[in-house]
């Protein structure tokens, strides 16, 4: 009889079905929502669109309710209707939705980016955007930040540690990705995603 005995892998573990799931599934929400960010900051820092003026006719706030980490929370939502003209006379929209980060009185004048041509009510409240640097710079600031939680979603779906009640310990997971390519990947998405989201805040702060 053989008293040889397979030796464990150190550091290694069985990653839950569930776990790996949870992983991908944020890391894909996450994708998405910094994809979305960084579609519409590039209108609102000019670098696509069409730049003009919208003139708006009339502001309405809604109150929104939502819950966020088990708790109720609500925030306003600012819709305008107004008009827009494009810089140059290149073009015009007399029926233009505009949901800007504050309400305005009939008659202001916001610096706004057209970003596609629109048919229904529906989609034209996502056809301008607020042009300005700042904007600009907020809007890829978050884009990045989104990249954060990819990171996360990934060291999810690698290790299986999900949380503080997750069956893979924290320094279990963390010690499984020593030695391979999963830590300098995960740890570069957190440092691509943090810096930035500095260096965006500082552009539109600077411009």
């Amino acid at each position: 009889m053989s008293h040889h005995q397979q030796q464990p892998n150190p550091g290694g573990h069985q990653v839950p079905f569930r776990a790996r799931l949870i992983g991908v599934c944020v890391m894909l929400v996450t994708l998405i929502a910094g994809g979305i960010f960084a579609w519409q900051a590039m209108y609102a820092a000019g670098l696509r669109g069409t730049h003009g003026e919208f003139t708006v006719a009339q502001c309405s706030t809604q109150t929104v309710s939502y819950r966020s980490h088990g708790k109720h929370r609500t925030r306003e939502e600012v819709k305008c209707h107004g008009s827009f003209s494009a810089d140059g006379g290149k073009g015009s929209d007399p029926n233009a939705y505009l949901e800007p980060s504050s309400s305005h009185s009939a008659g202001t004048k916001i610096s706004v980016t057209q970003t596609d041509s629109t048919s229904t009510v529906e989609s034209r409240r996502f056809s301008y955007v607020e042009a300005s640097a700042w904007n600009g710079g907020l809007m890829f600031a978050f884009a990045f930040a989104w990249l954060i939680g990819t990171a996360l979603g990934a060291f999810m779906a690698v290790t299986g540690h999900t949380g503080r009640h997750s069956r893979v310990s924290y320094g279990t997971a963390w010690r499984s990705t020593a030695g391979g390519a999963s830590r300098p990947i995960i740890l570069g998405l957190a440092a691509v995603g943090g810096l930035g989201v500095v260096v965006s805040l500082l552009l539109g702060v600077v411009l």
